[in-house]
């Protein structure tokens, strides 16, 4: 009776996970975003704190970009670093001949905070916010504003992101790619029908005259600026064409760190956007409701599940517990333990970030290692 009660915990934990699994195979897709024949002005916001070992590997990867540098500004902001951010950012962004303007905190504001003070000195109306830490392909910020701008009816869009290619020597950054490759399919499957909250924060791009600011609560700005465009009446849009690379933390340490804040922000924005469940539209009466499921019920139940499971088998005949063994084998046999192991790992990740809500993750501190060779 117990294995039979553990294994329905696990199934309507799964439950979301497999109608998303059914979405990436069998789902509309994105396609291709439009070729533009002029680019629009942007204005690139970027917070850092402490990212001095970076900043100039950053500034030539935007002058890198197939994006016109006579079509953008860059807004440095500096969240009052305690090393040489300011200053190295400053010779970049000068040697690299691009428009540029430098602020600087009088205390730690964190992301929300920084971003609308640069959003305040933005000269153009779409708004493209990126991380100091994080490297564009070279038509990322391209395919990023050339969905944004073809449709009056998506108010924001955000790139995918992976693991940088030398993070994938590394366990850590094994199962990261893993997660990130569903993770991008899932986000792709809800733009293609409508709307996804679920943004990277490495680069998203947005329309001004929409979004005068990003909400200063708690949540992950990111998945704000999503839910406000979705309460207004438009579309968020996440472009898988678009892609952002990251450092992933070689620890699991440091990994934990990164992926449980993110969990705490993510489930924030979640609980604090509720009211848009009585909007009538795809997003609401479909995407969102498995979201929550997703991120506040099925972490609970998969690991009540499991240990309910365990008790069960223990307490059974030889005989199941040899087929629990056997199917162990066959997921391994079918290459499946790494998507498995992805799997709980996130689960565990979104269960600590349901026990950290409340705590205060809005000023942050970068897990990446920040070294020579990225």
């Amino acid at each position: 009776m117990l294995l039979f009660v553990g294994c329905i915990f696990l199934a309507v934990s799964a439950f979301p996970y497999l109608v998303y699994g059914f979405g990436i195979i069998f789902g509309k897709k994105t396609g291709v975003p439009p070729t533009l024949n002029r680019l629009p002005f942007v204005s690139i916001i970027i917070s850092a704190y402490n990212e001095a070992n970076v900043i100039q590997r950053r500034v030539d990867n935007i002058a890198l970009s197939s994006y016109p540098k006579e079509k953008y500004e860059v807004i440095f902001i500096d969240d009052c670093s305690d090393d040489d951010s300011f200053s190295i950012a400053e010779k970049a962004f000068s040697d690299a001949h691009m428009s540029f303007k430098l602020l600087r905190n009088e205390r730690r504001c964190g992301t929300n905070r920084s971003y609308n003070r640069g959003l305040k000195s933005a000269s153009y109306d779409i708004i493209v916010t990126t991380d100091a830490d994080v490297f564009f392909e070279k038509n990322a910020l391209k395919y990023l504003v050339s969905r944004l701008v073809s449709d009056d009816a998506i108010a924001a869009v955000c790139s995918d992101m992976f693991p940088l290619p030398s993070s994938e020597i590394h366990r850590t950054g094994k199962y990261e790619q893993k997660y990130r490759s569903v993770y991008g399919g899932m986000c792709g499957w809800e733009s293609a029908h409508d709307s996804t909250y679920n943004f990277n924060g490495g680069l998203v791009a947005f329309k001004k005259d929409i979004f005068s600011e990003i909400r200063e609560g708690k949540g992950a700005d990111d998945a704000n600026t999503a839910f406000e465009a979705i309460r207004r009446g438009f579309r968020a849009y996440y472009e898988t064409s678009a892609v952002v690379f990251e450092e992933i933390p070689e620890n699991l340490k440091g990994q934990s760190r990164q992926k449980i804040r993110r969990a705490t922000r993510l489930i924030e924005a979640t609980l604090g956007n509720l009211d848009v469940l009585r909007i009538s539209r795809p997003f609401s009466r479909i995407f969102f409701p498995l979201r929550i499921l997703m991120f506040t019920v099925s972490p609970l139940l998969f690991f009540l599940g499991i240990g309910i499971s365990v008790v069960g088998l223990l307490i059974s005949s030889v005989s199941i517990i040899y087929v629990g063994i056997g199917i162990g084998l066959i997921l391994g046999i079918l290459g499946l333990s790494r998507f498995a192991q992805s799997f709980v790992v996130n689960q565990y990740y979104l269960l600590r970030g349901l026990l950290r809500l409340g705590s205060d993750v809005s000023v942050w501190e970068s897990t990446s290692k920040k070294g020579d060779n990225i």
